[in-house]
């Protein structure tokens, strides 16, 4: 049996009809500009939990590393 829990996340009310490829990028974004503001607290984790679940994993790692070497193109 698997201990960890499962939730459906609530559809994001910027990203109603589109493309899952800019809420993705989006909420990664906000995710890090969020914790570079308040630091890691719960309200941030939202964020996280919104890219983690509709992002591809490679995506993901790629921007991570951009993120590492500063180089990542997005407002961070």
């Amino acid at each position: 049996m698997c201990d960890q829990e499962f939730r459906t996340l609530r559809i994001d009310p910027r990203y109603p009809f589109q493309n899952q490829t800019k809420a993705c990028y989006d909420n990664y974004c906000d995710y890090y500009k969020c914790t570079r503001l308040l630091g890691d607290v719960d309200d941030c984790k939202i964020f996280k939990r919104y890219f983690q679940t509709i992002c591809p994993n490679f995506w993901i790692e790629h921007w991570d590393e951009l993120r590492e070497k500063g180089a990542f193109p997005g407002p961070i």
